[in-house]
């Protein structure tokens, strides 16, 4: 599946992130992605954005930098040349999958050699009548336009994932936000 364009959105009524993705030949996948979801998500896919392979080949450094400062450099260099400009195409012919959003549930990581991200989302909740699934290969600059697309929806979402004080910079992450998130109190 070669994408075009991908979409996320925090939708208040559902209180997840829907995630649409479009393909060069005109389909349309959409599934949702639960809090509980990204917080076991988003960090296999920092990881994976800062593997060696993920590298731009030109990219070294040369003054003792360590590999956080690179993986941001490289974010920041894909990101300026990403296009956020352009409006999402509403106007799929074909939707693989239907037009109810896929509730993932599972999600399979594999990491490729070439830096790219295997990502294969399943629904296996009870009551459905078939598992669902899709998958995908992000490469290291979509899936860096990924991360930042998942980033400004969690701000959106406002689920309580708080920068830890000190770290409120515009370089901070989700991982490190995810990091320093309290645990949930609860009353009996």
């Amino acid at each position: 599946m070669n994408i075009h364009q991908l979409q996320v959105s925090y939708q208040v009524e559902q209180d997840r992130l829907l995630v649409r993705l479009n393909t060069h030949s005109g389909e349309e996948l959409r599934l949702w992605l639960t809090r509980r979801m990204i917080c076991r998500l988003f960090p296999h896919m920092v990881q994976a954005s800062a593997l060696p392979g993920a590298a731009l080949p030109q990219l070294a450094s040369h003054d003792g930098a360590d590999d956080r400062a690179l993986t941001q450099f490289r974010k920041q260099e894909v990101l300026q040349q990403a296009d956020f400009q352009t409006p999402f195409d509403n106007g799929a012919a074909v939707l693989p999958i239907g037009s109810e959003p896929l509730l993932a549930t599972t999600v399979h990581i594999t990491p490729q050699d070439s830096g790219a991200m295997r990502l294969a989302f399943e629904e296996n909740a009870p009551g459905t009548p078939a598992n669902r699934r899709i998958e995908v290969m992000l490469e290291p600059a979509l899936l860096h336009g990924f991360m930042h697309l998942l980033e400004q929806a969690l701000k959106a979402a406002e689920w309580g994932i708080m920068l830890a004080p000190g770290q409120e910079t515009p370089e901070a992450t989700v991982v490190d936000a995810l990091a320093a998130a309290e645990p949930p109190k609860y009353l009996n």
